[in-house]
């Protein structure tokens, strides 16, 4: 025989409303956790095309700069009749320094070409979001590539 009871019927209906409603939200959460990825990610492979350009500049201004302060010393040792070597404890360092923003390059490329699926995945998605036409694997693979050139040629 059976009872009804309203009160365990509104309690049952509650916890399932809840149960409903913390399911959307989870389900949110993950599609806001995906897209917060994505955007790292692309932030990512952004901050470091900037610092690869950024660290290119820097060691073509020291070069430019070693080289200037070269042509200063032989100017000079010519004037004071000095041997010509370029034993300089400064131009050592700028040498040292610019072998060390190589390697961070070589680093930062490294780790570019090593993101490439991820970043075409999410160039991907990005341009299905933006209601791209046409095949947006494609059009994410030119686009990451591209932008890997970029970072490769300078």
């Amino acid at each position: 025989m059976s009872t009804f009871n309203p009160e365990s019927e509104f309690e049952r209906q509650s916890r399932e409303r809840e149960r409903s409603r913390e399911s959307k939200e989870s389900r949110e959460s993950f599609e806001m956790d995906e897209q917060a990825e994505a955007a790292a990610a692309m932030e990512r492979a952004d901050l470091i095309v900037k610092d690869v350009k950024s660290t290119k500049n820097q060691m073509k201004n020291i070069v430019m700069n070693m080289h200037a302060v070269k042509q200063q010393i032989k100017q000079l040792r010519q004037q004071l009749q000095l041997a010509d070597s370029d034993d300089s404890s400064s131009l050592q360092q700028d040498q040292k320094r610019v072998d060390e923003l190589k390697e961070k390059i070589a680093e930062y490329q490294k780790e570019i070409i090593a993101m490439r699926g991820d970043l075409i995945r999410e160039q991907t998605e990005e341009l299905l979001t933006q209601g791209f036409v046409g095949d947006a694997g494609a059009e994410a693979e030119r686009l990451i590539d591209r932008m890997i050139g970029d970072v490769e040629s300078e």
